[in-house]
């Protein structure tokens, strides 16, 4: 059994990424399942109640297992007794982690908005059929990480899967599809500050310390002017409780492109030259993976 399994704190692509992986597993005759690290934010919930799907499991260890990666390469994503596994085949987007393997295994990293359009892709290479329960995970996967095609990560090639994948999904109009599928995204209703931390939390080695940056995708910054201190104050208790250098949160107006960031711990003083008034603004900032995290790393290094 393969236990595919995408990263911590799950997006909407780390688990529609797992499903769609377990499916194509399965249609080459291999047994395989797919996992989840984490509870499903509100905008998963709605992609698959949209498609009809059922959650996957949660993972309880994949000590002895064969596993495959999705939506991530980095170990300090990956379950924690990942290096009692056999990892046996990874599909991202992003940079390639700290990831090593005692044999050779299959790997798919393009540079790609989302990992859902590396899985079309496969599926199309592998001639095997794409049903309308998986065209419509890929396609919010793929609408969700770029924001509707406004994103930076955005390429042709996200681009083209989607227009592939909507009649496959029996959707008509994509742009009431996508309207929708942004409003449970910038859902944050009722959620504490812990709970909207968490709700897109990443961690990184950097520099033989570890460093955390979460993201909040908001339709308006006045979503959270309330919650400030509260945010603040989470970041400076992961820090004191995980010995972290620094806790980053990103507070993204995703109308604007506009980012609000947020930061505790140890290299505070780094980023307080860049900010005003106890803020740090990021004009034309969307992406953490192709601007966020890349700045704070130029900046800390």
């Amino acid at each position: 059994m393969i236990q595919v399994v995408g990263h911590k704190n799950p997006d909407s692509d780390s688990i529609c990424s797992a499903l769609v992986a377990a499916e194509l597993l399965k249609a080459r005759g291999l047994e395989a399942k797919a996992v989840r690290q984490g509870e499903l934010n509100r905008e998963t919930q709605h992609i698959l109640a949209q498609a009809g799907v059922d959650q996957p499991e949660m993972c309880t260890g994949v000590a002895g297992e064969k596993v495959w990666l999705v939506d991530y390469s980095d170990l300090a994503q990956a379950p924690d007794d990942i290096a009692d596994a056999e990892i046996v085949g990874i599909v991202d987007h992003h940079r390639l982690g700290d990831v090593m393997t005692v044999n050779p295994l299959e790997a798919w990293i393009w540079p790609v908005g989302c990992t859902c359009t590396i899985m079309f892709n496969l599926f199309k290479m592998e001639n095997t059929e794409v049903t309308r329960e998986l065209a419509t995970l890929m396609m919010s996967a793929i609408l969700s990480d770029t924001v509707g095609f406004a994103s930076p990560t955005c390429t042709q090639k996200d681009k083209d899967a989607v227009a592939e994948l909507a009649p496959l999904a029996g959707v008509e109009d994509l742009d009431l599809f996508i309207k929708e599928l942004l409003i449970a995204k910038t859902d944050i209703q009722g959620l504490s500050a812990a709970q909207l931390v968490d709700k897109d939390l990443k961690a990184y080695p950097f520099n033989d310390r570890d460093v955390v940056v979460g993201q909040i995708e908001l339709a308006t910054l006045e979503q959270v002017d309330s919650m400030i201190d509260e945010l603040n104050a989470d970041l400076q208790r992961r820090c004191d409780e995980e010995g972290l250098a620094m806790a980053a949160l990103m507070l993204t107006d995703i109308t604007t492109s506009t980012t609000r960031l947020l930061y505790k711990g140890e290299w505070n003083a780094i980023l307080d030259q860049f900010a005003e008034n106890d803020f740090l603004m990021m004009e034309n900032t969307l992406s953490r993976k192709k601007q966020g995290w890349p700045w704070l790393q130029k900046v800390l290094a």
